[in-house]
């Protein structure tokens, strides 16, 4: 699309935003045991926070694919990206667990607006063809913000507030969307296309998309158990320091900086997403069991770490096979990443409620397991996927 300088730049200014945007996604996680006490609030309200925030960028995908087919993806990255920007900062001046939740959903939406369409940009200007390579740089540059998020975060907040912290990530997603929109060139005519009934209806009834999408899920279930509840898990049950949790919980982010762009190099050379997302799938519930039978602060390091390496592969094979299967026309790349986005965290908003649930009526242990056993569990609609993806992708 774009050669030397100029791509070089667009690139740039779309993984410095990938960064913040993993910070505003997963710092509230990090940080609620210092909310806690200010809302009132214990695990059933970072459940609930969780649960607002997957709704709302579940919901969201195909909306936010149909609006960057019609209207540009670079438009509704923008968009998206100041939409969870001013939420995360009024975020900072929310006064209950009610206002917060109601604002994390609209983080959510503005999210949902930003990943499907972001990650076409990202291939474009890799040249198109190398969607795996594409996908995990941007998968990495979300485990940088992640690293952020989860470790940086808690000390920030430590230090300053929790009120703080949240400005601070709202303000410096603002400014990554004026680095979009100088930098990243618009789409072409060529690249848009006024959204078609019966090509939606062709990518929504795609049951491979379906099938992966069914799959992203088990891979979202265990990354969101570990980035969420690790840290308030570490502090509250084994009387860990909260900047030491967090640590531990950014191995779930720290270890897929390096496994994505392995992940992604992986796909291209061997394009065999079923094969590469039933071993992520086993690994990401291998590693979550060990949490179920074992609460020290040892185990729950592997665990992060393993989810790590799961993660780094699972993400990036799904999200560069759903561009990659997409039989509609290229207009229409950035849907069939939406749907399958939309199948997994549409479905992601349950979960942290009842692993809330679990953790009121049995324990952490039984919480943890019923989440390795939704991961293992999703392996199976990916075992009945077909193998291989369809000769424009090559």
């Amino acid at each position: 699309m774009f050669q030397g300088p100029k791509a070089r730049n667009a690139v740039a200014s779309l993984v410095v935003a990938r960064v913040v945007y993993a910070i505003n996604w997963l710092n509230v996680g990090a940080i609620f045991y210092l909310m806690a006490p200010d809302l009132g609030s214990g695990v059933g309200g970072l459940g609930l926070l969780s649960a607002t925030f997957y709704l709302g960028v579940g919901l969201s995908q195909v909306p936010g694919g149909l609006l960057a087919a019609r209207w540009g993806h670079k438009k509704i990255v923008v968009a998206g990206i100041l939409t969870f920007s001013v939420s995360s900062l009024a975020s900072s001046v929310g006064g209950s667990l009610l206002e917060l939740g109601v604002l994390r959903f609209f983080v959510g939406v503005g999210m949902a607006f930003v990943f499907a369409p972001a990650v076409v940009l990202i291939s474009r200007l890799l040249k198109g063809r190398r969607s795996g390579v594409g996908v995990g740089l941007f998968n990495s540059a979300f485990n940088i913000g992640g690293l952020f998020g989860l470790f940086g975060w808690i000390v920030f907040a430590s230090a300053f507030g929790w009120r703080p912290s949240l400005a601070l990530s709202g303000f410096l997603g603002i400014i990554t969307a004026l680095l979009v929109a100088v930098f990243v060139p618009a789409d072409n005519e060529e690249e848009r296309a006024v959204p078609s009934k019966e090509v939606v209806l062709q990518i929504l009834s795609d049951w491979r998309l379906l099938l992966l999408g069914l799959g992203t899920l088990g891979m979202g279930v265990g990354n969101i158990m570990i980035s969420t509840f690790m840290v308030y898990y570490l502090v509250h049950e084994a009387g860990v320091a909260g900047s030491a949790a967090g640590l531990v919980a950014s191995l779930i982010v720290l270890v897929p900086i390096a496994s994505a762009l392995w992940a992604g190099r992986l796909y291209d050379r061997t394009r065999r997403p079923r094969r590469l997302m039933l071993y992520s799938l086993l690994g990401m519930g291998g590693s979550i069991l060990l949490l179920a039978f074992d609460p020290g602060l040892f185990p729950a390091a592997l665990a992060a770490a393993g989810g790590g390496v799961s993660s780094g592969l699972g993400f990036t094979v799904s999200f560069a096979a759903a561009r990659d299967l997409n039989r509609a026309p290229p207009a229409y790349d950035g849907m069939a990443v939406a749907w399958v986005n939309c199948v997994s965290l549409t479905s992601s908003f349950w979960p942290p409620v009842l692993f809330s649930f679990l953790v009121g009526a049995s324990g952490y242990p039984a919480a943890w397991l019923g989440s390795a056993l939704i991961c293992l569990a999703m392996a199976i609609p990916v075992a009945a996927m077909g193998e291989g993806v369809p000769s424009r992708a090559e």
